[in-house]
């Protein structure tokens, strides 16, 4: 089967947002939370670097506006064999881990239980190129951007056991993954969270 580019905008037009107005204040967003990392990671020596990809094997969750600024990214700069790849590598994601993702969505309006669910899904992320790097960094999600460098809602390091060994008796002032959270959150398109292969099911599945 061949998959074909899709019509964001008509998408989002349906859902009366402006797509790109969305687009420019996630972008802004964005932008906002990397300038405040830099700051408060800047002297810290974290080991996240290009070809770590601990966070790329994890659940990482993002908004339906998230995932479509993504999308939209895709859709301009991946080549046909790339495009087709990822998405076929989602939908089988979907299908390995369906069980897990359809308690998550049935489970969203209970925190303890989607937290459950999520401690269980773990996979490589379909975006995870064979060199080990992100193929969206540029366009990657907030949750992604605040991992191994923001604290979690416990007050804790929000990241691997790597960046937790790093961090650990020092004394750091990080960014909280919670409240830009929140401050994302007064976006469209943000009033739910689910991984990749969620997404791309959602386009494309059968």
């Amino acid at each position: 089967m061949t998959f074909s580019h899709l019509d964001l905008d008509e998408f989002a037009d349906r859902a009366g947002v402006d797509l790109r107005r969305a687009f420019g204040e996630l972008a802004a967003l964005y932008a906002r939370v990397d300038a405040r990392i830099e700051a408060t990671t800047k002297n810290l020596n974290l080991p996240c670097h290009k070809g770590c990809d601990a966070c790329c094997r994890e659940s990482v969750f993002l908004t339906t506006l998230e995932f479509l600024y993504v999308w939209d990214q895709v859709q301009k700069t991946f080549d046909d064999n790339a495009f087709q790849e990822v998405i076929a590598r989602g939908l089988a994601l979907y299908q390995q881990h369906r069980v897990i993702i359809e308690a998550l969505e049935e489970a969203h309006d209970d925190p303890t239980k989607r937290l459950h669910w999520a401690m269980q899904l773990k996979f490589d992320c379909p975006f995870l190129s064979i060199e080990g790097a992100c193929r969206v960094y540029p366009v990657r999600e907030l949750y992604g951007r605040m991992f191994g460098c923001s604290f979690n809602s416990q007050g804790g390091v929000y990241g691997c056991s790597i960046v937790g060994k790093h961090l650990a008796e020092q004394e750091v002032t990080l960014v909280s993954a919670d409240s830009w959270s929140r401050v994302l959150q007064r976006l469209p398109l943000t009033n739910m969270r689910q991984v990749y292969p969620y997404f791309i099911h959602h386009l494309y599945g059968l």
